[in-house]
Order: C-alpha cells, then sequence, then structure tokens
C-alpha cells in the first residue's frame, strides 16, 4: 500500500517539479493555439520556442499546421521525457532539457512563455542579450510591467496574450 502512495508522490513531483523552482505547469489550452499563431504571424520555417513546453502539445500542432520549426525546453524530468519520446515522429520539433534561462534563444523567431511575473525582469534581460531585433515575445495572462505590447489577444473568458518585440526598455 505504501509503495503507491510513494509513486504517487514520486509521480507528482516529478511533474510539477517546474513548481519548486518558481515555474509551474500550466499548459496552453489547445483552443488557444491558432489565437498565439495568428498573434506571432507565423510562416513556413520560422523557428518557435516554448519556455516551459510541458508536454509540447502546441509545439507539435504548431510544427504540423504551419510547417515551423520548434524547440521546446522542459524542466520537469517526466514531461521531458514524454514530450521527447513524442519529438521522435515530428521532423520540425526539439525538445530540451533544463533551466530555459541556461539555453541560447538568439535563433528564435517567436519567443512563447506561459510564466509566474516574478521571472518577467530576468527573461527580459534575456532577451534584450540574446535575441534577434525582429524577434517576437508572447507571455500569457500577465503582460510585462512598464513595457507596452505591441498587440493583444482578448477574448472573454479566455486567457490573454501579449506580443511584444525583442527590445525592451
Amino acid at each position: 500500500m505504501f509503495q503507491y502512495i510513494y509513486l504517487i508522490y514520486l509521480f507528482l513531483i516529478l511533474i510539477f517539479f517546474g513548481a519548486f523552482l518558481g515555474v509551474g505547469w500550466f499548459p496552453t489550452k489547445k483552443e488557444d493555439y491558432n489565437r498565439i499563431a495568428k498573434l506571432a504571424s507565423l510562416k513556413p520555417e520560422m523557428l518557435f520556442y516554448d519556455l516551459g513546453s510541458g508536454t509540447g502539445d502546441m509545439l507539435f500542432y504548431l510544427s504540423k499546421k504551419y510547417n515551423i520549426n520548434c524547440i521546446g525546453i522542459e524542466i520537469s524530468p517526466l514531461l521531458y521525457f514524454c514530450s521527447k519520446i513524442r519529438s521522435l515522429f515530428y521532423e520540425k520539433v526539439e525538445i530540451r532539457y533544463g533551466n530555459f534561462f541556461r539555453h541560447d534563444l538568439s535563433r528564435a523567431d517567436v519567443v512563447y512563455a506561459f510564466l509566474y511575473p516574478k521571472l518577467y525582469d530576468k527573461l527580459k534581460e534575456k532577451i534584450n542579450s540574446e535575441l534577434k531585433n525582429d524577434s517576437k515575445i508572447i507571455v500569457a495572462c500577465w503582460p510585462f510591467e512598464k513595457s507596452n505590447p505591441i498587440r493583444i489577444s482578448k477574448e472573454k473568458h479566455r486567457i490573454t496574450y501579449y506580443l511584444y518585440k525583442s527590445r525592451f526598455n
């Protein structure tokens, strides 16, 4: 009986591992994938990064529908492993393990993040130092403080998405 409880605890820890590091798992709703694609003005062969990609569902969908290249970075071992296995069947999706602050984002055309705002200052610093001038950043739920988005996708009873260009004040 106790071994099942330990297995359940282990499973929960592996899924929510990122929450211990300040990055909880908030899966983006499938109904929002096309809103995000439209906001980013996705075109074939663009490179789309998902910071904290979870199961990678959005990456698999976008790569197939919009013919884009996708890189997901995930810190939860279990979510990484699941999405990494799935990525073997998608030529245009690459899944990387670890803290996205330790990964190079310089090739990104679009960076997507569904993060807690307490990480935004560090993320802005990374974006300013690494991304190309014409790269786009999309954040979910909470806008960057003291920065004006160039577009907003807002729908009633839905999550709001904010689009920024890669250089912040």
